[in-house]
């Protein structure tokens, strides 16, 4: 979390990660210190454009003017998740290229009445099997979950390059807000792209990150280092997730106090889970409301119950 309070220091201009990747990145509303979101492009003259995410039309103008400069032919829009700094320009890219807008079945819940899908996605699919096209990439696409619970990551298989959404941040930080964040789920699917193979990393802000291996296994060992200072916190005393921020995220802002506090709650959450911390009032579930994101201001307020060790 306290990355927010960095520098704006990601690419806004496109790149090649390799033959048939590239990335446009696309100003966007989303989570300092980024101010875009990368869209990737699969494919070298028929393309699947990877989360066109602005909804300012002076940003999707850009887009497609890339895409004519490039040759490029859109075939299909694939969503890595629902979160508005990703699908921003979905709605725009299928009218202006007649395609279809594929996501996962959990994505299109959390998007119903906003923006339809078309497709859905799912562990395995290939834009072959989908779309009946070759790409020139043996693309696959893996379900993620922990960010959000229909999340995906889309792999090359040849070259193990992964289109890693928010699973990782080029610049900035992951939130983990549940009930849609889920940190059991988030560290389990770190684990399982490291024991089958990463490559370079492409995330949704921030430049490509070529050591894919060595920064997953470097956000795994960040997490377990805020778990082990929130036992450490508790061990002291009980306390609520927002008496517990200013302990581990002593350089950020007090507005933001309230979605890190979110963050902590994702930890006890499955500390709770593994019988390490409990709630002295009894109560269960996944307490307050999610804010990450969110035009709800209502979760910014609410109050999250006192944590203790077991």
């Amino acid at each position: 979390m306290t990355a927010i309070t960095e520098a704006d220091r990601a690419p806004h201009e496109p790149f090649t990660v390799q033959p048939g990747i590239r990335v446009v990145p696309l100003r966007t509303p989303t989570l300092p210190p980024a101010t875009h979101t990368n869209c990737v492009v699969l494919g070298h003259e028929r393309v699947i454009l990877v989360d066109p995410a602005s909804p300012y039309s002076e940003e999707q103008e850009r887009l497609h003017d890339w895409l004519s400069d490039a040759g490029a032919t859109v075939i299909a829009v694939w969503l890595t998740h629902h979160h508005a700094d990703h699908v921003g320009g979905a709605n725009a890219v299928r009218t202006a290229h007649g395609v279809p807008v594929c996501a996962h079945p959990a994505t299109a819940q959390r998007l119903h009445g906003h923006i339809a899908i078309d497709i859905e996605l799912f562990e395995g699919d290939r834009p072959g099997d989908v779309h009946d096209i070759d790409l020139g990439l043996d693309v696959v696409a893996l379900h993620t979950p922990g960010h959000a619970r229909g999340h995906l990551a889309f792999r090359d298989e040849a070259s193990r390059t992964i289109v890693a959404g928010d699973l990782v941040a080029g610049q900035g930080t992951i939130v983990i807000d549940p009930p849609e964040g889920d940190m059991a789920d988030y560290l389990a699917t770190l684990g399982r792209l490291i024991s089958e193979g990463c490559g370079t990393l492409i995330p949704s802000h921030g430049p490509s990150i070529e050591e894919g291996e060595e920064k997953l296994l470097e956000y795994i060992a960040h997490r377990q280092m805020r778990e082990q200072q929130l036992v450490d916190a508790l061990g002291r005393r009980p306390g609520r997730p927002i008496e517990l921020v200013p302990l581990l995220y002593p350089e950020i802002p007090t507005f933001f106090h309230p979605l890190a506090s979110r963050q902590l709650l994702a930890h006890l959450l499955k500390l709770e889970a593994e019988g390490v911390v409990l709630r002295p009032d009894g109560s269960t579930g996944v307490p307050g409301a999610p804010i990450y994101l969110s035009a709800d201001t209502a979760g910014w307020t609410a109050a999250l119950p006192v944590f203790a060790l077991r």
